[in-house]
């Protein structure tokens, strides 16, 4: 009880932080989540970084009208197991670009992510999420609603990785718009000693009415991950837009340490 109420404290603090600092930008990282969580009790911190090499996709950086290209996005995670199948996460989102400071973005908070049965009680190991953007009111955007159903199954060697995404606007003028619908999915192996993948990620815009598809953000994403010790994982990737709204080239990196 102590640590949850240690880690519910921290998390509060990164709230009251996103109520302080200005802010217009949107952090988000590039990860297909898998079925299993933490440990009751389990603390884990995490580090992600993406860095956009090429793009010419406009963007919205604190104000300023941007070419996309350079910009850095940084998270800082918090996690905690609750129980050992509930775990409540909160980030602190920050962007630098070539045209700016490093600038802190948002907070969002991991309210849920649940385990629904035991692994091989059903043909897919299945979980769910849920995700609350806190925007400040300075950003000029709204606040939202993730959920996110991660499916996993295992064909040994392989991994299989699903996560549809289904996203609502709460407030602001696009309340009115319905869900939008996006995906993560990835197939890994291990090689070595490494748990090699390829990874998948797109937004295809409202459930009801989707963008054409030279409007929609598809990337591959080969990606490796590996351990530095015991309690510290590494998570490398490289993505590749498929589509004109998407970004050229990028890297993803993944730093996690657990207690």
């Amino acid at each position: 009880m102590r640590d949850l109420i240690r880690v519910l404290t921290c998390l509060v603090a990164f709230a009251t932080l996103s109520a302080l600092e200005s802010t217009v930008a949107q952090a988000s990282g590039f990860k297909v989540y898998g079925y299993k969580t933490a440990a009751e009790g389990q603390v884990e911190v995490a580090y992600w970084y993406t860095h956009i090499l090429q793009s010419g996709v406009p963007y919205n950086f604190f104000g300023q009208t941007v070419n996309k290209e350079g910009l850095s996005q940084h998270s800082i995670e918090l996690e905690y197991g609750v129980t050992d199948r509930w775990m409540i996460s909160g980030y602190l989102d920050f962007e630098s670009h070539p045209a700016g400071n490093l600038e802190y973005a948002q907070f969002r908070t991991v309210f849920s992510r649940y385990r629904l049965f035991e692994q091989g009680e059903r043909f897919l190991d299945t979980a769910i999420y849920f995700e609350y953007y806190i925007p400040h009111a300075s950003s000029q955007r709204d606040e939202k609603i993730e959920t996110r159903l991660i499916l996993e199954k295992t064909l040994v060697p392989f991994v299989v990785r699903l996560n549809p995404i289904f996203e609502k606007t709460l407030s602001g003028p696009d309340v009115e718009e319905g869900g939008e619908l996006e995906y993560a999915a990835g197939l890994y192996a291990p090689i070595n000693g490494l748990r090699v993948g390829l990874e998948a990620y797109g937004k295809l815009g409202e459930m009801r009415d989707w963008k054409p598809w030279d409007a929609q953000e598809h990337y591959l994403v080969p990606d490796i991950e590996f351990h530095l010790g015991p309690h510290v994982e590494v998570d490398l990737g490289v993505g590749v837009g498929l589509t004109k709204a998407s970004d050229g080239l990028l890297v993803k990196t993944v730093l996690e340490y657990e207690f």
